[in-house]
């Protein structure tokens, strides 16, 4: 896929990245970043973002990195660490760097900021990639 294919699956075809209202800011290849926009409705009852919805930014940013080489790729293995509450903030941004791309599987870091620059989560995705495109 090339960029702009990339950008209209992630907008048009996928209903799970449409309902937490994510984006990509910056894509290039081995690299991506997006945000998603803090709503009441992705909040848990301690007023911090769910992890799920963290944890779903960072697969999804990590896998549209992967996908910038023209494959299709599915996720085989993810490792997330929380390290401080997702509040007080209006959006939170995931950025994806290459560790790996091999010719079965790719390999990203994916940390996980608060608009003010401070880290809420780390981890590293890991993605099959598929010889088809």
């Amino acid at each position: 896929m090339n960029y702009d294919e990339i950008k209209n699956h992630f907008y048009g075809t996928l209903g799970f990245i449409q309902l937490l209202d994510m984006r990509i800011t910056e894509l290039s290849e081995g690299y991506c970043k997006g945000e998603m926009p803090l709503r009441p409705e992705i909040l848990n009852p301690l007023g911090t973002v769910h992890g799920g919805c963290t944890f779903a930014l960072a697969d999804t940013i990590g896998g549209s990195a992967a996908l910038t080489h023209g494959k299709s790729v599915v996720t085989v293995n993810s490792n997330i660490h929380y390290l401080a509450p997702a509040c007080n903030t209006e959006k939170l941004i995931a950025e994806a760097k290459e560790i790996k791309y091999g010719s079965s599987i790719a390999v990203y870091e994916v940390n996980v900021y608060k608009a003010d620059g401070t880290m809420v989560a780390a981890s590293t995705q890991s993605y099959f990639v598929f010889q088809n495109k």
